[in-house]
């Protein structure tokens, strides 16, 4: 996955915007929403290259159509913490919120983002 991440990355010219550890870190985000996924629907993608082409690479390519540095970014309905997730991972200095309506969701997320290293990201249950 680290590879088509990678590719994908340098193919959208965003291979120098981006952290060096980032296809690394998006690779493993990938192997824990499919781990996931086999107990709680994420996604309804089940292989690790549509994983890297479908969310992440999808997720970076908005990086090309706005400037998210120092940005701040509510991603309601995230699910499985798409697009805000690989967005963070992919400018660390983003604010992330992710916002879902499935509790068991954004306990998850957290953990992922825990795992991962993250900081200035957090999960948070729709109100309501």
């Amino acid at each position: 996955m680290k590879e088509i991440i990678s590719s994908g990355l340098a193919e959208l010219g965003l291979a120098d915007r981006v952290p060096e550890h980032a296809p690394e870190q998006l690779a493993e985000y990938g192997r824990l929403m499919l781990e996931k996924n086999l107990v709680m629907n994420l996604t309804a993608i089940r292989e690790e290259d549509g994983v890297a082409r479908l969310h992440m690479l999808d997720s970076a390519a908005l990086l090309n159509w706005g400037d998210f540095e120092g940005k701040t970014l509510l991603d309601v309905g995230t699910g499985a913490g798409l697009p805000g997730l690989p967005l963070k991972i992919l400018v660390p200095s983003l604010q992330v919120t992710l916002l879902d309506s499935l509790n068991k969701r954004v306990d998850w997320l957290n953990e992922v983002c825990a795992q991962l290293g993250l900081e200035g990201i957090q999960g948070r249950p729709r109100p309501g």
